[in-house]
């Protein structure tokens, strides 16, 4: 049985890609992570968009607590966010684990850096923080997974071919 090496299966788990490619994707994909931190999406303006849906589905009334809510889907959605962007440059871009993870790091005190200039927007700490945490979580998952598979027996295709050639004899 052929041990597996981590490269093996680090290979087998990335998308190829030439590096032209690779350089566009990855701009796309910081354009995307921009626009995401432009006024568009402050909480200003998301505002009209959740407040009816938490007064009509949990039933809140008080300001305090209808602006719990909206950072409770923003610090969310900090999180899926580069949960998903760390995904990205691990398979779309082939980055290693621990380079995707410190350029999701840099791209959130870039996002953050920029929102610092922004007249509705504001430079957190706290963003900064759930951006790495859900990069993080997605580098930690990857590590499990990629472990599994290195601690799992490969099947050989020797035993199915003999089947095959024992029923038809």
């Amino acid at each position: 049985m052929a041990e597996r090496s981590n490269a093996a299966v680090f290979a087998a788990a990335t998308i190829r890609l030439g590096w032209p490619l690779r350089l566009c994707l990855f701009g796309v994909v910081a354009v995307i992570v921009y626009w995401l931190g432009t006024s568009l999406f402050s909480a200003v303006r998301m505002e009209p968009l959740f407040y009816p849906i938490f007064r009509s589905v949990l039933h809140v009334t008080g300001d305090e607590k209808l602006f719990f809510y909206l950072s409770l889907v923003r610090w969310t959605g900090h999180f899926l966010q580069y949960f998903v962007l760390f995904l990205i440059l691990l398979w779309a871009l082939g980055l290693r684990p621990l380079t995707a993870l410190i350029v999701c790091v840099l791209l959130a005190l870039a996002d953050e850096g920029h929102q610092y200039f922004l007249p509705d927007r504001s430079c957190s700490l706290l963003d900064i923080k759930l951006d790495a945490a859900g990069a993080a979580t997605a580098f930690i998952l990857v590590a499990a997974v990629r472990r599994i598979r290195l601690a799992a027996p490969r099947v050989a295709a020797g035993p199915v071919a003999e089947r095959a050639g024992s029923a038809s004899a």
